[in-house]
C-alpha cells in the first residue's frame, strides 16, 4: 500500500479523512527525511520546503491554505509587536517561522533574535518577548493579556492574497495516479463535512462549533491560480530575507481523474 506523511493537526484532516492510503503522522520538521529515504511517496509539508527543493513535485489541486485569519498560526507577545526583541519560534514549524519573521520585518520594522523552542507558551514567554505557536497548539493557546498577531490575517491584509501553509510534495514516487487519489480524497472530504466534522471532533477534541467553522470557513483546501501567485510572492520574500538561496517553483503533478 502506498504510504504518505501528514502533519497531525486539525487543519490537515480533510486532506486525509477520505484517503485509503497508509498515512504516517509526524510534525512538519520530521517529514522531509521520510521522503528523502523513500519511506513515503509524498508528504504534506510546509510550503517553504517546496520552494527550496530543486525538482520538487507537488500535487496540483490540494493544499492547506487560508484567506484571512487562520487562528492556528499565531504570535503571542508580552510587549507591543514593534518592541519585540526576542522571539521563540515553534520548533515543529518551518513556513510559519519564516512568515513570522518576514511580517515582523516588513510590517513592524524589527528583526528580533529568534530561537526555536518546544511549543509551550508559558515557558517560551518566560525567556522571550514573544512566541509563535502553530497547529492545534496555536488554536488552544490562551492569549489573554497578550498582543496577538494572526499570521494568516496579517499576510492577507498586507498582500490581498491567500496563504499556502502546506502542500503534498514528493519525488519520482509521486505519480499522477497518487496525485489523483489525493485530490479526489480532498474533494470527497470537503463535500461531506457533515460526516468529517464529528470524526474530527472525536480525534482532535475541539467543540463541534469550532471544528465546523474552522474546516468550512477558515481553512481552504483547493489550489488555484491565486494560491500559486501567493506561493510565488512568499518565495520572493523568503529569498529577499535570505531564508532560501534560490526559489524553486515546483513541478505540478496531476492526473486525468482529478482535473
Amino acid at each position: 500500500m502506498t504510504r504518505v506523511g501528514c502533519v497531525p493537526y486539525l487543519n490537515a484532516y480533510p486532506l486525509v479523512a477520505r484517503t485509503t492510503l497508509d498515512v504516517h503522522y509526524a510534525v512538519p520538521t520530521e517529514l522531509p527525511p521520510l521522503l528523502a529515504n523513500r519511506e513515503v511517496a509524498a508528504i504534506l509539508v510546509s510550503s517553504i520546503v517546496g520552494l527550496r527543493t530543486p525538482s520538487a513535485r507537488v500535487v496540483k489541486g490540494a493544499c492547506v491554505g487560508s484567506f484571512g485569519p487562520v487562528h492556528s498560526v499565531r504570535l503571542f507577545s508580552k510587549v507591543p509587536l514593534h518592541k519585540i526583541r526576542s522571539l521563540a519560534l515553534d520548533q515543529s514549524s518551518m513556513t510559519s517561522n519564516t512568515l513570522a519573521q518576514i511580517l515582523l520585518k516588513e510590517l513592524h520594522g524589527i528583526q528580533p533574535v529568534a530561537i526555536a523552542e518546544p511549543p509551550e507558551l508559558s515557558k517560551m514567554l518566560s525567556k522571550h518577548d514573544a512566541a509563535l505557536l502553530i497547529g492545534d497548539n496555536g488554536m488552544r493557546a490562551d492569549g489573554t493579556g497578550l498582543h496577538i498577531m494572526d499570521l494568516g490575517d496579517a499576510w492577507t491584509n498586507w498582500t490581498g492574497l491567500p496563504f499556502v501553509w502546506a502542500m503534498w510534495l514528493g519525488g519520482q514516487d509521486l505519480t499522477p495516479e497518487i496525485a489523483d487519489h489525493l485530490v479526489i480524497a480532498r474533494k470527497q472530504a470537503v463535500a461531506n463535512l457533515d460526516e468529517v466534522v464529528p470524526e474530527a471532533v472525536e480525534r482532535f477534541g475541539f467543540t463541534e462549533e469550532v471544528t465546523r467553522h474552522y474546516l468550512s470557513k477558515t481553512m481552504t483546501y483547493d489550489f488555484d491560480a491565486r494560491h500559486e501567485a501567493a506561493l510565488r510572492v512568499f518565495g520572493e520574500f523568503a529569498l529577499a530575507h535570505g531564508v532560501i538561496t534560490e526559489m524553486c517553483m515546483p513541478e505540478w503533478v496531476s492526473g486525468e481523474l482529478a482535473v
